[in-house]
This record gives C-alpha cells, sequence and structure tokens, in this order.
C-alpha cells in the first residue's frame, strides 16, 4: 500500500512517516528543494518533488496513492493572505486533484486543529457539534481547509482530525517551555488558571492511522487528546518534576506580553521568518480554555490513547538531552 504524506518533512509528518513504514507501507512524501529533510534521513521513504499549493506537481504526487495524509500546512506566517494559501488553497487544489487522479482512493486524512473550533468554555471541552469559532488567521485559514475537506467528503472518502496542542521529540514551541523551567523560571501570563488538552505525537499519529484504516471514518470529524484536560499549573509541575529541578513563579502581565509580541514582530521585519512570539499567538494565550472531548473517535474506532502527560513528558525531555537540546 503506498501512503503519501504532505508536510512529512515537519514534526507530526514525520513521525508519521516512521509509524507507516513499521506497518509494511511503502511511505512517498512531498518534499520541495528548499525542505529540511534532517527528520527523515535515513528512512526507506520516496521523495517526490511536489508543492501542495501547485497542482501540476500535486498531479504527479497523489498518482498511485492508496492513502493520504495531509499533514502540510503552517502555523506561524508574517501576512494572512499566506495562512490561507497554504492552509485553505492547497487542500482545494489537493481534493480537486484527487478526485481527477485518484477517485477510487482508500482514504483520504485531513489533519486540521482545535484552533479551527476556537477555544472552549471552562469546564466544557469542545466536541465535534459544537458551532465553530476560530479566534486567529491560523485557525480560520485551518476551518476554511476543513470546509473544502467536506466539501470533498461527498465525492472522496475523507476523515477530518483535530488534535490540539502536539507535543513530543522534535516539536520547538513546547522546547521553549522547557528550556525556561531548566533556568529555572515558571512564567504564568495572567492571573487566571488557564486549561488545556494536549496529545503526545506517537499517540496523534497512531490515530490518524486508525482514522485511515477504518472504513467508518469517511466523512467523519474528531478530536484526538490524551482523555484529559490539564491546567498549566499542572503543566508545568509534571515539566519541573521531570527535569528534576526548582523554578521561581514569574507573573507576566498581559499587556507586557502584548507588547513583547508587538516588538518581535517589528524585529522579524527584517528576517525571512515569522516571529516566534506575535499578535496571534497573544491571541490563543489571553484564552482560559483550549480543551476538547476524544470521546467521540474512541467509541466510533476504538482509540486508545497510551501516552498520558506525565509518560509523554518523560519521552519528551530525554529526547531533548540525548540530541542536546536542552
Amino acid at each position: 500500500m503506498i501512503a503519501l504524506i504532505t508536510g512529512a518533512t515537519g514534526f507530526v509528518g514525520s513521525h508519521l512517516a516512521e509509524a507507516l513504514i513499521q506497518k509494511g507501507y511503502t511511505v512517498r512524501c512531498t518534499v520541495r528543494p528548499t525542505s529540511d529533510r534532517t527528520w527523515l534521513d535515513g528512512l526507506a521513504v520516496e521523495y517526490v518533488n511536489a508543492d501542495i499549493s501547485d497542482r501540476e506537481s500535486m498531479n504527479q504526487a497523489v498518482k498511485g496513492a492508496d492513502y493520504i495524509f495531509h499533514v502540510g500546512g503552517i502555523t506561524k506566517a508574517k501576512k494572512e493572505s499566506v495562512y490561507y494559501q497554504v492552509n485553505a488553497d492547497a487542500s482545494r487544489i489537493l481534493y480537486e486533484v484527487c478526485r481527477e487522479q485518484v477517485p477510487h482512493i482508500r482514504k483520504i486524512v485531513h489533519v486540521s486543529s482545535l484552533a479551527a473550533a476556537g477555544p472552549s468554555l471552562p469546564g466544557k471541552p469542545r466536541v465535534e457539534s459544537d458551532p465553530v469559532n476560530p479566534l486567529t488567521y491560523y485557525g480560520k485559514s485551518k476551518l476554511e481547509g476543513e470546509r473544502y475537506a467536506q466539501e470533498y467528503m461527498r465525492h472522496l472518502p475523507v476523515t477530518v482530525i483535530r488534535p490540539p496542542a502536539v507535543y513530543g521529540p522534535r516539536e520547538k514551541d513546547i522546547f521553549f517551555y522547557f528550556q525556561l523551567i531548566t533556568r529555572h523560571l515558571n512564567p504564568k501570563i495572567g492571573l487566571r488558571e488557564q486549561y488545556l488538552s494536549i496529545v503526545y505525537v506517537k499517540d496523534l499519529v497512531n490515530a490518524l492511522i486508525l482514522a485511515a484504516e477504518s472504513p467508518q471514518s469517511a466523512g467523519q470529524t474528531y478530536f484526538v487528546d490524551d482523555g484529559q484536560v490539564y491546567s498549566w499549573k499542572q503543566i508545568s509541575a509534571i515539566i519541573q518534576q521531570t527535569v528534576g529541578t526548582w523554578t521561581i513563579p514569574l507573573f507576566v502581565p498581559r499587556w507586557k506580553v502584548s507588547l513583547l509580541a508587538l516588538m518581535a514582530e517589528g524585529l522579524a521585519a527584517f528576517s525571512k521568518k515569522p516571529a516566534l512570539l506575535n499578535r496571534q499567538k497573544i491571541i490563543e494565550l489571553k484564552q482560559t480554555a483550549w480543551t476538547c472531548s476524544s470521546e467521540k473517535i474512541r467509541n466510533e474506532l476504538g482509540f486508545t490513547s497510551q501516552y498520558p502527560f506525565e509518560r509523554g513528558c518523560r519521552e519528551t525531555y530525554d529526547w531533548y538531552k540525548k540530541h542536546q537540546w536542552l
């Protein structure tokens, strides 16, 4: 079986490629001349030069594929239009190409995000039937990509997966938090407690493969998390315990974080890369809860999480240490 992965050189995509190879799939990965293939080095994958925003190259990429995992996208950009070009328009191109080239494909798994649905109310994790309310360019563009997926569900077997925050080896956003903890700093934004759902990358990958291989998943949308809701206080305590260090609580007023984001964007204007901390990210950080329920995928597809945060945090920290990130 041939599995095509868009975004295979990234954090989630590279873990997915490893898992599919272990299951005996022939793995095909879209890459561009500028793609960093570090995480795919040494893996038995087939490279195809293709840009998910380019119809002609995607025509060649999808031919002969039995499964497609659409992981490619961006989480940060300098311009709003870029979010929509990569997260939404490229999805439309993919589905148009698939309908023409592989109309009898076994399954397409579209990786979206909790951000496409929006934040949740405290004590009420989001479920798939809730009205959506994305807040950021990222969330709105991911929702637009979902809508293209849903439009083509009439013609193709598509499943949408919405993970919350994903962490694990190779991930760089939570790595920054690990860095602060190892420097004995425990930052807290604002006075209110904040809550979130998370998923370890291996659990997410297992859910993606499960969705691909389950015929009943076609036409469905699923949240995937580890089955628990965490407070930031719990997250920081588990990381601190894993690292084995002490920290000083660091209260950061919301206005100061917003100012830092504005300054970071100003500095990024002289760089090709977008700022790690920007005003769009601040919108997300100010929300009280980013939580979801994975009850649907557990009940319908039999998904089970193998990595509560304590276990996933330990594996992540050990990887950071082994590869001298910390």
